[in-house]
C-alpha cells in the first residue's frame, strides 16, 4: 500500500493543511475535502487519513520482518536476545516457561512486534559471537538450511543460524540476513523496544564467577581425600604411568632438574572406568592441591569472560603449588576449532597459552584431562608440550582385574563364607562390566540381602534391631540377582563405551 507523503503539510493551530494559499473567504466547502484536523497532536503519534490510522510503527511494519531483525542482528553483541512476537506479554510468558534452557546470561532484550507469530521467535547472540535460533514454544520450530535440509527445533533447543537459513514458526517464515535491504537505523527505536539489563547481568556474572573460582579448592567432598591408589582396581598400568609422570617429579624434583617434564596428561576411555577416582587418588598420593572441573558445567557456570576465568584458575594453581587441575568431560571445552558447535575457539587458544606458560616457567602444575571421546579434541591441544601424554583407561578385560575391583568394593561388606567369588567374577567379566558397574552391582546385592532378610519390612514395622544387621551376610543368590538385573537393564540401552 502506498502511503501519501506527509512532508508537504505544515501544522497551523493544531491543524495539518495543504501548503497552498487559502482564500481568506470561502463561500462553500467541497464535499470531497477531508478534514485533516487532529486535536492535541503532541499527545498522540497517530495521524488520521480519511478515517484510516497509521502509527509510525504501522509504517515501519511495511518493511519485512526479516529486514527489521537483520538490522538488530547487525548491531547485536554477545548476551543480546532479539524477540519477535505479536505482543510483549505473550513473548514474556513463553520465555518464562523455557528460561532454564538458555545456555548463557542475557544482557539486553530487543522486542520486535509482528502479527501472525504464534508464541515468540527468539534469536540470541552467544559469547562465541554466533547467532542462534531458540525455541521457547510448545510447538516445534523448523530450520531450513541453504542446503535444503529441514530440521525441527524442539522446545528448549537452540540451533545456530547463518545467512540464507530460514526459520519457520507456525506459518511464518523468517529468512536470516546479515543486513537489511534498506538502512533502518533511524527507524530502529520505532520498530523495536530495548530492555538493557547489562548492569544487573554483569553483577550476576561477577557474583557467580567469584563463587566458582573461590570454590575450586573446596570442591572435593568430605571423605574423598582418603582415596589412594590402593582403592583403584584393574588400572595398574595407568597408575604406573601417572606415578612416573606426576608423582615422582613432585616428590623428587632434584631427579628431574635436567629433564623435560610433561605437565599435561590426557586420560581417555569409556565412561565408568574410574578416571575421576584415579585423579583424586593421584592428588592425595602427591599431597597436592586438587582443582576439579567439569567441562559440561563450565559453559553454564562460567558465563562470559571465559578466558579471564581460565587465567584466574591457573593463577590460583600457581599460588598453591604443587597443584593438580583435573578437567572431566574435556571434549566439551577443547573441541576441534573452526566449527560452530564449540565452546569457543578463544577458550582453546587460552588453554594452549596457559599450558605453554606452565611448561616455560617450570611450574609445579599438572593438568589431567579426561574424555570419553578423544577424536573430538583439537589436535593442538593433544600434541607434545600441551597434553602430550595420553593414557588409555580401559574397561577391565581380565578376571584378575575384575577380582581386584570386586575385592575393593566388597572389603567392608559382610559376605557369606561359601561365596563363590571365582564364579561371580567370571560372570562379571562375561558381562564386560566396568569399575562403576561392579560398584553398582555390589550395592544392589547388599540391598537384595536386606530384602531377603526382611530388614526393610522390620524397618517399616518399627521392629528393626541392630542385631538383624550383625547376622546379615550377602550370598551368591544376592549377587546373581543383582547381576541378572544389571544384564536386563543393559539389554534395554546402548552398550557402555564409545559411540559407534
Amino acid at each position: 500500500m502506498r502511503i501519501p507523503a506527509i512532508q508537504n503539510y505544515y501544522r497551523t493551530n493544531n491543524t495539518y493543511s495543504n501548503n497552498q494559499k487559502i482564500n481568506a473567504v470561502q463561500t462553500s466547502k467541497p464535499q470531497n475535502v477531508v478534514n485533516m484536523s487532529v486535536p492535541k497532536m503532541n499527545t498522540s503519534s497517530k495521524v488520521n487519513f480519511a478515517g484510516l490510522q497509521y502509527s509510525p510503527l504501522a509504517i515501519v511494519k511495511k518493511f519485512p520482518l526479516e529486514d527489521r531483525l537483520a538490522d538488530l542482528f547487525k548491531i547485536s553483541t554477545a548476551g543480546d536476545m532479539i524477540i519477535a512476537g505479536k505482543d510483549l506479554k505473550t513473548a514474556q510468558k513463553v520465555l518464562k516457561e523455557s528460561v532454564r534452557d538458555l545456555g548463557h546470561v542475557i544482557k539486553r532484550f530487543f522486542f520486535v512486534p509482528e502479527d501472525g507469530i504464534e508464541g515468540a521467535a527468539i534469536f540470541t547472540r552467544t559469547p562465541q559471537d554466533t547467532l542462534e535460533a531458540f525455541n521457547p514454544n510448545k510447538a516445534n520450530m523448523y530450520l531450513r538450511e541453504t542446503s535444503g535440509n529441514k530440521t525441527p527445533i524442539k522446545t528448549g533447543e537452540s540451533f545456530y543460524v547463518v545467512a540464507g537459513d530460514v526459520v519457520e514458526i507456525g506459518n511464518k517464515r523468517i529468512r536470516i540476513k546479515t543486513a537489511p535491504k534498506t538502512d533502518l537505523s533511524v527507524s530502529r527505536p520505532i520498530f523495536s523496544q530495548v530492555f538493557d539489563k547489562s548492569k544487573e547481568a554483569k553483577q550476576a556474572i561477577e557474583s557467580a564467577n567469584t563463587k566458582s573460582v573461590s570454590a575450586l579448592f573446596n570442591n572435593v567432598k568430605a571423605g574423598e581425600r582418603s582415596i589412594t591408589f590402593a582403592d583403584i582396581g584393574g588400572q595398574d598400568e595407568v597408575i604406573k604411568d601417572l606415578k612416573k609422570g606426576i608423582l615422582y617429579p613432585i616428590k623428587y624434583p632434584e631427579a628431574y632438574k635436567n629433564s623435560i617434564v610433561n605437565h599435561g596428561f590426557l586420560m581417555y576411555g569409556p565412561p565408568g572406568t574410574g578416571k575421576t577416582l584415579i585423579a583424586q587418588a593421584l592428588a592425595n598420593e602427591t599431597k597436592s592441591n586438587f582443582i576439579k572441573l567439569n567441562g559440561l558445567e563450565m559453559e553454564s557456570k562460567w558465563v562470559g569472560e571465559s578466558e579471564k576465568n581460565w587465567r584466574e584458575l591457573f593463577d590460583a594453581a600457581r599460588e598453591n603449588q604443587p597443584s593438580i587441575i583435573f578437567i572431566d568431560e574435556f571434549d566439551a571445552v577443547a573441541k576441534k576449532r573452526g566449527g560452530a558447535d564449540v565452546y569457543g575457539d578463544k577458550v582453546v587458544n587460552q588453554i594452549l597459552t596457559l599450558m605453554s606458560d606452565v611448561e616455560k616457567n617450570g611450574d609445579d602444575i599438572y593438568v589431567v584431562a579426561a574424555t570419553n571421546n578423544q577424536n573430538a579434541l583439537d589436535a593442538a591441544i593433544t600434541r607434545s608440550g600441551r597434553f602430550g601424554k595420553h593414557i588409555e583407561v580401559k574397561a577391565p578385560d581380565t578376571q584378575e582385574a575384575i577380582t581386584q575391583i570386586f575385592n575393593i568394593h566388597t572389603k567392608n561388606k559382610a559376605l557369606a563364607d561359601d561365596l563363590d567369588k571365582d564364579a561371580l567374577t567370571k560372570k562379571l567379566l562375561a558381562q564386560k562390566t566396568t569399575g562403576a558397574d561392579i560398584a553398582h552391582i555390589v550395592n544392589t546385592a547388599h540391598e537384595n540381602a536386606f530384602e531377603r532378610a526382611g530388614i526393610y519390612e522390620k524397618m517399616e514395622n518399627g521392629t528393626f534391631e541392630n542385631a538383624d544387621i550383625e547376622k546379615l551376610r550377602i550370598t551368591d543368590a544376592d549377587f546373581n540377582k543383582a547381576i541378572d538385573s544389571f544384564t536386563n537393564k543393559e539389554n534395554k540401552r546402548q552398550p557402555i563405551g564409545f559411540k559407534k
